[in-house]
């Protein structure tokens, strides 16, 4: 109970130079612990033996207990400064992490929620737009929230998100109305249809009466719709097609391609290392590629201080 109340004293002390001083000492008596040896823990907290030994006893004297018996040799801690060792860390600990979060407050920082399709996350396009947003608005941090295309622009036109963050395409777009939203496009991908080497050998010469194992994603999603209007309709007609696996993730297919389970249409910004290193091989004698966009909305009706900035600056 002694101890305890000792540290809640701390904890309630007025004086700032005071509770500076005394974290000071919990932190050399921390030392001690470390180095069981007060030369080594002086060299440590750079100060000399008698001082360092100094501030221990000063900290004996304002806990009102021995936390050192200098009775036995070599120096051995008290049971009570054994039981509380922990609580001591802790606490110094807890001081610090206090300080930080006060420190960061103060910075006035601003924040903006992104919404951002799943395959723009994994690319390097949204990383260097956010960048871009950080040079123009300083001390700007991100909630980035990753979802399917649909679940964005659903929060993104009910306010849940500050900036939206899509692919769009010459026959999909989003029709955000441009009367709540500022649009920039950020640059151009393009979804291949690729295979694994593999694959890509098994179907060498093409054979039209051989069955191409697909990797393809519900026809309610973006990707999906996209496919659809510029893909499927022509290969169907050309090729004897049947789908080996559907899954709305686009990172999901490629592992599937990978493993030489089908042909997958990617985006090209996230399969570009895959292309180069000859892991992954584009069919385009057997589909077009089909050209994308990568586009930013932000929000013109939002009352982030820092969406409105960027509004202005866009």
């Amino acid at each position: 109970m002694l101890f305890l109340s000792s540290i809640m004293r701390f904890l309630h002390t007025d004086n700032i130079k005071h509770i500076n001083m005394e974290l000071k000492w919990l932190e050399d008596y921390l030392a001690l612990v470390d180095a069981q040896n007060f030369t080594l823990a002086a060299a440590v907290r750079n100060v000399s033996q008698p001082a360092f030994s100094r501030r221990i006893q000063a900290l004996e004297a304002w806990l009102g207990i021995e936390l050192v018996d200098r009775s036995k040799k070599p120096m051995q801690f008290t049971a009570i400064a054994k039981e509380h060792e922990t609580a001591l860390r802790l606490l110094v600990n807890a001081a610090y992490q206090t300080r930080a979060q006060i420190k960061s407050s103060r910075l006035d920082h601003l924040k903006l929620t992104v919404a951002a399709q799943h395959s723009l996350l994994v690319s390097s396009f949204l990383p260097r737009f956010l960048d871009k947003l950080s040079v123009r608005v300083p001390n700007i941090n991100y909630n980035v929230v990753s979802e399917n295309m649909d679940t964005c622009v659903s929060m993104f036109l009910r306010g849940a998100a500050d900036v939206l963050v899509i692919y769009e395409s010459d026959f999909i777009t989003s029709e955000i109305s441009r009367n709540i939203s500022s649009k920039k496009v950020l640059g151009n991908d393009e979804m291949i249809l690729v295979g694994h080497p593999k694959l890509v050998g098994a179907m060498q010469p093409i054979d039209l009466n051989r069955p191409i194992p697909l990797l393809t994603y519900p026809e309610t999603s973006f990707f999906g719709r996209t496919i659809r209007v510029n893909a499927l309709p022509s290969m169907v007609r050309r090729y004897h097609t049947f789908v080996s696996c559907e899954s709305s993730f686009a990172v999901g297919l490629r592992e599937m391609a990978l493993a030489a389970r089908g042909a997958a249409w990617l985006p090209r910004s996230i399969i570009e290392a895959d292309i180069a290193r000859g892991v992954l091989i584009p069919l385009n004698d057997i589909c077009a590629p089909i050209p994308l966009r990568m586009v930013a909305h932000i929000s013109k009706v939002s009352t982030n201080v820092a969406c409105k900035q960027l509004v202005d600056i866009l």
